[in-house]
């Protein structure tokens, strides 16, 4: 027998069987494919990588969803991202299929922490029991209404702190960036931990430098896009061993004096987690996960002040409701900041032109299903581009543009249910600290306009400051940080001394 014959036949059966099924596989595969949303042509290996400009990821999707529509499929590498940029696709996402979308796709870096899948909830991989207890956690401790209540002393104490040290720097240029993020971060970690963790105004920058390492270790890798290469990637273990080095030089020492004992009888989050069982390294990935949204809140209120130094109508506008005494006097009370009807329209439109997340924290499906008629098969990243929601004009008249009267008069709720603007998310994977995050922005933004006129500096045209932004992560910031001199009010002092409880700057 000609085994080498054999061969031939064998390999030349292979070829033509291959040549006949080719167009019939060509056509199956098409036909899988063409359920799925529309999208730009992906290129072989990479897909839609160089697509983006990762930087200003979420323009970047927001302009393709211009051509391909409110939903559509693109691929980084191995991985199927499905985009959702309309309401109507965010409803579908967030409601609709909230179940079967509400997974989450963990980065390899993630699997080399200690103890990470029992201790964080952002990116826990489905909505667990464990999940469930640490957002009961986090809400007993931080985010329920009493907590709220009874962290309402630090937050004023945090934000005199603000304006003791901008009264001192009266005339001055300040960065306004830098100054909001020691104070929503000290007015966390007093929550949290009962201290500081800005100790001084002038080490913000390494505070910030470690929080944003934190926050940054959620950003895809080459081997969450080529899972194949994951045993290769030196890199991720490297990332890894720094990201635990931070852990613990930020969270080790208050650790571990804290379970030698506190010396009052005051209680905090910090303790609820060592009542509760929770390892060191549980601890430091909890704080870890909780901790970046400090410039997540600052930013949000960084972009309302550039956009009032643009509009000073708006800035007058605000000025007068705020300094116009109602039956509660002009004391800035938190109680009395809800019910200052152009102040909450400010910050809605900050967060319609500017979400803290403008691509909300991708989801994963947990299993194939259909939205708007097109297929979105198991284990695809989901993402919802809060961006393009707030900047879609089909649903805002004059999008681009900051015009807080739009909400004036409408029962419009940034907390749901309106999917036409989501700088919180929606559905079981919300953002559980948005009351907080409303509750510190409304205070920290009605306390510099109400203390200070606001200057820029000279040489610069306010109406054309620079609105570059780019993405730290996931956090949307300014390209630039923003510079302002404070000019203190002849009139405000004592008021605000009475408000905090204080004699006055």
């Amino acid at each position: 027998m000609d085994i080498r014959g054999l061969d031939v036949g064998y390999y030349n059966c292979l070829f033509y069987s291959l040549i006949f099924l080719s167009p019939i596989l060509v056509f199956l595969f098409a036909q899988r494919n063409s359920r799925l949303p529309p999208g730009p042509f992906a290129w072989p290996v990479i897909g839609n990588l160089f697509d983006l400009e990762w930087k200003s990821a979420h323009i970047s999707l927001a302009k393709l969803a211009q051509s391909y529509g409110p939903i559509m499929s693109l691929r980084f590498g191995a991985r199927l991202a499905i985009v959702a940029s309309s309401p109507e696709a965010a409803r579908e996402v967030l409601k609709t299929h909230d179940r079967d979308l509400s997974g989450r796709y963990v980065p390899q870096i993630l699997n080399r922490i200690p103890q990470i899948h029992t201790s964080i909830m952002g990116l826990a991989t489905d909505c667990n029991e464990r999940w469930r207890f640490l957002r009961s956690t986090s809400h007993m401790g931080l985010f329920s209404a009493k907590a709220l209540e009874s962290c309402s002393r630090i937050r004023l104490e945090k934000a005199k702190e603000m304006l003791h040290f901008l009264g001192s720097k009266e005339g001055e240029v300040v960065n306004i960036a830098d100054i909001l993020f020691a104070t929503t971060a000290n007015t966390l970690t007093n929550a949290m931990l009962s201290q500081d963790i800005v100790e001084s105004w002038n080490n913000i920058g390494e505070v910030k430098r470690k929080s944003r390492k934190m926050l940054g270790i959620v950003i895809l890798s080459l081997a969450d896009l080529y899972p194949a290469i994951g045993g290769l990637d030196f890199w991720i273990k490297q990332k890894a061993v720094e990201a635990n080095q931070i852990y613990r030089a930020v969270w080790g020492d208050i650790v571990s004096k804290r379970r030698g004992g506190r010396q009052d009888s005051n209680q905090d989050i910090l303790d609820v987690l060592i009542e509760s069982s929770f390892d060191d390294y549980q601890i430091y990935n909890f704080l870890s996960e909780l901790f970046p949204s400090s410039e997540a809140v600052s930013s949000v209120v960084e972009w309302a002040m550039i956009e009032l130094t643009r509009n000073q109508e708006a800035s007058s506008k605000l000025r007068d409701e705020i300094m116009t005494k109602d039956i509660e006097g002009t004391a800035l009370s938190e109680k009395r900041l809800t019910k200052l009807p152009y102040l909450q329209a400010c910050i809605k439109e900050t967060l319609r032109l500017h979400p803290p997340d403008p691509i909300l924290v991708p989801r994963c499906a947990l299993q194939t299903c259909q939205i708007m008629n097109y297929r979105i098969p198991k284990n695809s990243l989901m993402i919802v581009n809060a961006y393009a929601l707030g900047r879609d004009e089909k649903t805002w008249e004059d999008a681009q543009n900051f015009k807080p009267e739009r909400f004036l008069g409408r029962n419009f709720d940034v907390k749901g249910p309106h999917y036409e603007l989501l700088p919180f998310g929606g559905g079981r994977r919300m953002c559980p600290g948005q009351h907080w995050a409303l509750t510190e922005i409304q205070l920290l933004l009605g306390s510099l306009v109400y203390a200070f006129d606001w200057l820029v500096p000279p040489g610069t045209d306010p109406e054309s400051l620079d609105m570059s932004e780019k993405l730290i992560a996931i956090t949307l910031k300014r390209e630039k940080p923003l510079l302002l001199i404070p000019k203190m009010k002849n009139d405000v002092s004592q008021d605000w001394a009475e408000a905090l409880g204080t004699k006055g700057f």
